[in-house]
């Protein structure tokens, strides 16, 4: 625990150090290559006026692949050290916060539930039961209002059915009649061969 303190106090502290440190090595690789890139562009407008245009300008190219690939090592290096540092600084804010939630008193014990014992199922008698008549009459019941919604919902059918007609033939007795749908060019028909 106190170790793990120890590492948040140090990452914390040199945190701002090493972002101006960073910053200033990126600073100097964007100019690098700022004046590395207006050289090369200038000697491949040089490689315009030879004769062999080509390979002056893959010769160039060339050069600039080589002295780029330092400046994007440097660069990888500084993005790999930025990628420590924060999994530095989240593994600190995880041990701060398990150390917190350490230091915090324990929550109350849920109250203990008691289980009753299943009941035992009374012995077998000669006693008729009466659940059986009152379960058929449920079901009895329950059949009768299903038939019921069911014979509503065939009305309510019908009579969504004789609206249909009714406009049907209001449409027929009005001499309305929809246009059918126009036939496309027979250009744009598809052709089978």
């Amino acid at each position: 625990m106190r170790g793990t303190r120890l590492l948040v106090c140090l990452s914390l502290s040199c945190l701002p150090v090493a972002a101006g440190a960073t910053d200033d090595e990126r600073a100097r690789i964007a100019a690098e290559r700022q004046a590395q890139s207006e050289r090369f562009a200038a000697e491949e407008r040089a490689c315009a006026s030879r004769f062999a245009v080509t390979a002056c300008l893959d010769d160039v190219r060339a050069r600039r692949r080589a002295s780029m690939a330092p400046l994007r090592e440097r660069e990888i290096r500084l993005d790999e050290a930025e990628r420590r540092q924060r999994a530095l600084e989240r593994h600190a804010a995880i041990a701060a916060k398990q150390a917190a939630a350490a230091s915090r008193p324990a929550a109350p014990a849920a109250p203990e539930l008691r289980v009753r014992p299943p009941l035992t199922p009374a012995p077998a008698s000669s006693a008729p039961r009466t659940s059986a008549p009152r379960d058929n009459t449920a079901r009895s019941l329950e059949a009768e209002q299903r038939q019921r919604e069911a014979q509503q919902r065939q009305q309510e059918a019908q009579a969504v059915q004789g609206r249909i007609e009714q406009r049907q033939a209001e449409r027929e007795a009005s001499g309305r009649k929809a246009d059918p749908l126009p036939l496309p060019p027979a250009s744009s028909a598809p052709t089978r061969r």
